[in-house]
């Protein structure tokens, strides 16, 4: 359930405050009594709309993300792929506070990206006038008036996750008499991502708008696919067996990865190693080079099963890496110690229970690897001989079960944030249609 900022009658997620207008004249109401932001339209107003070739306009419903500085566009991409998974939603146009058009690689496919306008009258009409969304959320962006009120004047409606909100930024917009009523609430719904911003928000907004506190959005990753039958015989294969992973293992951490899997045989000589190399055309010259060192080998591209006595399993089939993550307790994550970094989400194999172990090669995720090794949920090693240590004290499953439980915490914390925020959204849009205010 939402938490709202307060069990005050001011709170609307909580009570209607005595004599509040109507939701349509509310919107408008505040602004049109301050001042303030009165002027500041006026003096944003003039200017040409500067000619952008924008992306064209698909058919249909647009929603529309715009993204505060400080909001990672791999933990907004959580938000878009939870709508995209939404029959009829529509697409998503994407900007963020940067001059230019955001990456989206890696997002939905069909979701567009644009520079938001400048903040002049007649740039955001222009931009209005050729995306006309059907909804706007802000996440983690601070609200700009002129915006804010164009949006407002065209019922379009409007969600806010804010950005942590300190006294002095609070004090800032208080300097401004009756702006920030009138531009906070003009909001259907506003998200906060901790108390003291929701009490705060609350103060600012009147208690037109409803408040709750949704958490602070972090990057998460969704589990990868794996097809249940094939998971279910191959643990039938394996049984008790200690298993861990080598994933996506470059060609020069292969004699580290063996050398590791050859020291935790001298403790549980029915450990499997299932090595994925880099390049999946590797593994028949792989499995041929371990036989010849009197490795007991199968290999996946040849449909050989992991039986006793085979002590590698060399996985280099396309498409079954959540299989991989499912089976083995203990995932290496290939290329953070001789290579130059991993090729997967380190949240990939940690949302999934299987503890990591890295080298310190952590680019391109260097804040999850923050956030996981914060967390207590990995172990880095830095040399072939630690990465040997590593893998023989975490075959014993309760060593392996701390990290993992650490890490699939610290991977699933953001995932309610991100459904709620979709949800807020969802709501908003169902409102509109409806033509009533979204639900808390």
């Amino acid at each position: 359930m939402p938490t709202c900022a307060t069990s005050s009658p001011r709170c609307t997620s909580c009570a209607k405050r005595p004599g509040a207008a109507p939701r349509r004249r509310a919107e408008t109401a505040g602004m049109a009594r301050s001042p303030a932001l009165g002027l500041y339209l006026l003096l944003h107003r003039a200017g040409a709309a500067p000619r952008r070739d924008r992306p064209a306009r698909a058919e249909g419903r647009i929603v529309w993300l715009h993204l505060g500085q400080g909001v990672a566009l791999a933990s907004a991409a959580q938000i878009a792929r939870r709508l995209a998974a939404e029959r009829g939603l529509g697409r998503l146009l994407v900007t963020t506070e940067a001059p230019d058009a955001p990456d989206l690689t890696g997002w939905p496919a069909g979701c567009a990206a644009d520079a938001a306008p400048e903040e002049s009258g007649a740039a955001i009409a222009a931009f209005l006038d050729h995306w006309r969304p059907a909804h706007a959320t802000f996440v983690g962006a601070a609200p700009r008036p002129g915006l804010v009120t164009a949006l407002a004047r065209r019922r379009i409606p409007a969600v806010l996750y804010a950005q942590p909100m300190t006294r002095g930024s609070a004090l800032t917009w208080r300097l401004r008499p009756g702006m920030a009523a009138g531009i906070f609430a003009s909001f259907r719904r506003i998200l906060a991502p901790d108390a003291a911003t929701a009490e705060r928000l609350l103060s600012l907004s009147g208690g037109e708008v409803p408040i709750e506190v949704a958490g602070i959005l972090r990057e998460t990753a969704d589990p990868v696919p794996h097809a249940e039958a094939e998971r279910a015989a191959l643990r039938q294969i394996i049984g008790t067996r200690p298993v861990w992973f080598a994933c996506a293992c470059p060609e020069n951490e292969e004699e580290a990865v063996i050398a590791a899997h050859r020291s935790a045989t001298r403790l549980s000589h029915r450990c499997l190693l299932i090595l994925q190399p880099q390049d999946p055309a590797r593994g028949p010259a792989l499995a041929a080079r371990l036989e010849q060192e009197d490795w007991a080998v199968a290999l996946r591209s040849r449909d050989e099963d992991p039986e006793d006595p085979v002590s590698v399993l060399i996985a280099d089939g396309e498409g079954e890496l959540g299989l991989w993550y499912r089976l083995a307790p203990i995932t290496y994550l290939g290329g953070t110690l001789l290579g130059t970094g991993p090729s997967r989400n380190p949240f990939e194999p940690a949302v999934l229970g299987s503890a990591i172990i890295t080298g310190p090669q952590t680019a391109p995720y260097p804040d999850a690897f923050r956030r996981l090794s914060d967390a207590r949920a990995l172990r880095l090693v830095r040399t072939a001989t630690a990465l040997a240590d590593a893998v023989s004290e975490l075959v014993a499953p309760d060593r392996a079960a701390v990290l993992a439980h650490n890490g699939w915490v610290c991977a699933t914390d953001g995932a309610e944030v991100t459904e709620r925020i979709a949800a807020a959204i969802l709501s908003g849009l169902a409102a509109a249609e409806a033509g009533g205010p979204a639900a808390a």
